[in-house]
């Protein structure tokens, strides 16, 4: 099996795949229109910066996934990514769940080298494509139902909202705490690149995207604090609208100001045709309010997330145990025990049968022989 990176030889297969390709990252695609050949032609270059990764599978001898091509994008001043692309679809002729399992693991494990601590995926709602990501690792974070709104001429809106300043960052993350599920919070909130590593970053304050934002704030009337705010994506046919507010209070007095507020900046810019929305499973007490104000649903997404571990080293104070001196403790005398020498064990050998019963045994090779008889010769001469 033969899983690399795209080198210029495989534009052949990239342009046969680039028709039958399933395109993810609904944002950016709907903001701005996407290559994947230029997006794959720009990696093989290193003067570009490289925050697009295309990666390719291929294997003759498998008659099930024989070839298939990746997209990843890393998030700017992020340890993120994002599945761009995967090609080729489940539902073309030689598309499989297969090629997307391989693709995904071999992906995360060659994006580990660039630091990337987790990744995100936007997809279709649909079983097979989220069961698919399940197998190769990756977790639902919330289903998401787009609104579209073909903008149309509006009157001014009286709302006056201050613009986003960079000192507004602790107040912009009470909020998205206040209003955010934790869970939620827990699986998109990361570190960021140029952050410490204890501190973790709310998407509130950071572009995911490299295009432009605009934000603004509402305060609020009941005391310190923020009472909700929106950031505006813009794309070169279309905006993104970002809400953060509370969406679970009865009252929309707040939403409504905000949304109008957002709406009223789409209509004066110019080339912008249409607006979108995103709103999470947590967030649906705005669907009436979105109705009204014309927007309907346009498509039914699955944000994912695959959690990738990295090595660091870190500096451990581990103390070890030590025992503590108890006062008017005696030392005891260490006195050596004395053993008994025992005598030394002698070899057991069985004594050969005599067939005369009055026969002595014959006595062990290695014993004295017994003293003789006293008889007169040896006797003689003594007293």
């Amino acid at each position: 099996m033969s899983f690399r990176p795209f080198y210029l030889g495989d534009a052949l297969l990239l342009q046969r795949l680039r028709s039958v390709s399933t395109p993810l990252q609904t944002e950016r695609a709907l903001l701005e229109s996407i290559s994947p050949v230029r997006t794959a032609l720009r990696s093989c270059f290193p003067w570009y910066r490289h925050s697009s990764f295309t990666y390719v599978l291929r294997q003759e001898e498998n008659g099930l996934a024989r070839e298939g091509l990746i997209q990843l994008r890393i998030r700017p001043h992020s340890h993120e990514a994002d599945v761009t692309l995967l090609s080729p679809a489940l539902d073309a002729h030689r598309g499989h769940p297969a090629i997307w399992q391989k693709l995904l693991t071999y992906s995360a494990q060659h994006i580990f080298r660039k630091k990337v601590c987790r990744l995100f995926s936007d997809l279709p709602d649909q079983p097979l494509l989220v069961n698919t990501f399940r197998q190769a690792g990756f977790a639902p974070l919330t289903p998401v139902t787009i609104w579209r709104l073909d903008s149309a001429p509006r009157a001014p809106s009286e709302v006056n909202l201050r613009p986003q300043q960079p000192a507004d960052a602790p107040e912009l993350e009470k909020l998205y705490q206040r209003i955010t599920p934790l869970p939620t919070q827990q699986l998109e909130t990361g570190h960021a690149a140029d952050h410490p590593e204890g501190e973790r970053i709310p998407p509130i304050l950071f572009n995911p995207h490299q295009v432009h934002m605009s934000g603004y704030l509402l305060d609020d009337d009941r005391g310190p604090g923020l009472a909700g705010c929106v950031q505006i994506l813009w794309g070169k046919s279309g905006a993104w609208i970002r809400l953060w507010v509370d969406t679970n209070d009865p009252d929309t007095h707040n939403a409504r100001l905000l949304l109008d507020f957002a709406l009223q900046r789409i209509a004066e810019a110019p080339l912008v045709r249409r607006a979108y929305i995103g709103v999470r499973a947590y967030q649906t007490g705005i669907n009436a309010l979105l109705s009204d104000f014309g927007f309907a649903p346009f498509t039914d997404r699955m944000l994912m997330v695959r959690n990738i571990l990295q090595w660091q080293r870190r500096t451990v104070d581990q103390r070890m145990p030590a025992l503590k001196t108890v006062r008017g403790a005696v030392p005891g005398s260490l006195a050596m025990p004395k053993f008994e020498r025992r005598p030394a064990h002698r070899l057991y050998r069985p004594q050969q049968a005599a067939s005369d019963p009055n026969t002595r045994p014959r006595p062990y090779p290695w014993r004295h022989p017994p003293p003789r008889p006293a008889t007169e010769q040896n006797t003689r001469g003594r007293p």
